[in-house]
């Protein structure tokens, strides 16, 4: 018959095993930490979304009330003078709320492209800025150039003052019209094009020149906020105006 020695158990055995427990224990311990500081910032971090969504509707809902305020003062007297001012007020409001609530959404919070914005001020020149009788055929190129949150608010509003003035002087008289919008991108710099095809700007025509209010807006906002270059030129079927900025410029969309 074999017998199985057992050794016996001695202090230094006791040490060691002493040391294995502590240190599984601190493991054990460093984990459940992490563990609950994992999930307290997770809270954190949902909190913070939840705020942060709740902060984009409100600011949403007050320029949207901004504008109907201003909707209300324009049925007082639909046909002054102050009521053409007054709309192209809420074109420009409504411009900036359908872009905050684009960028509001999670998925773009590192901006928008150019022709999502672009779709953004055509769906609102549909429903505020075309008169009836006219009809007026918008195309979008596609673009894969995107613009963060401060850019993308200019561009709206850059857009839709261009398109505003397409179609109220431009298209002055007439029944159709077309306007086309797309972005041409080389190295680190963008331009969006908008062309129509309705009356031509006078040749030699200078921006920061002109009398009118659209295009004293676009010229400060292009130069001062995008740090680019704005120009605007007739063509043999009509006019194209050229918006040419940084993308993504550090010191072009600090708030």
């Amino acid at each position: 018959m074999s017998f199985i020695r057992v050794a016996p158990f001695s202090a230094s055995m006791g040490v060691t095993f002493c040391g294995f427990q502590m240190a599984f224990t601190d493991s054990a311990s460093l984990a459940i930490e992490n563990a609950q500081l994992y999930l307290q910032s997770q809270r954190s971090v949902e909190t913070s979304n939840a705020l942060l969504q709740e902060m984009h509707h409100r600011v949403r809902n007050n320029l949207q009330t901004v504008a109907a305020l201003l909707s209300l003062q324009i049925r007082e007297d639909p046909n002054s003078e102050a009521a053409t001012y007054l709309r192209e007020a809420v074109n420009r409001i409504q411009a900036i709320a359908a872009v905050h609530d684009l960028l509001s959404d999670e998925r773009r919070m590192n901006g928008a492209t150019t022709d999502e914005i672009a779709r953004l001020v055509v769906e609102q020149a549909r429903s505020t800025m075309i008169r009836p009788g006219l009809h007026v055929d918008f195309e979008i190129g596609k673009s894969d150039v995107r613009v963060p949150s401060k850019q993308a608010t200019v561009l709206a509003l850059c857009t839709n003052e261009l398109v505003s003035n397409a179609v109220n002087h431009g298209f002055r008289g007439r029944d159709h019209g077309h306007i086309q919008i797309r972005t041409v991108r080389r190295d680190s710099f963008a331009t969006i094009e908008v062309e129509n095809d309705g009356e031509k700007v006078p040749d030699n025509f200078e921006p920061d020149e002109s009398r009118g209010l659209g295009m004293k807006i676009i010229q400060r906002l292009v130069t001062s906020d995008l740090h680019g270059r704005f120009t605007i030129r007739s063509v043999p079927n009509g006019t194209i105006a050229a918006i040419t900025f940084p993308v993504g410029r550090a010191d072009a969309v600090q708030d």
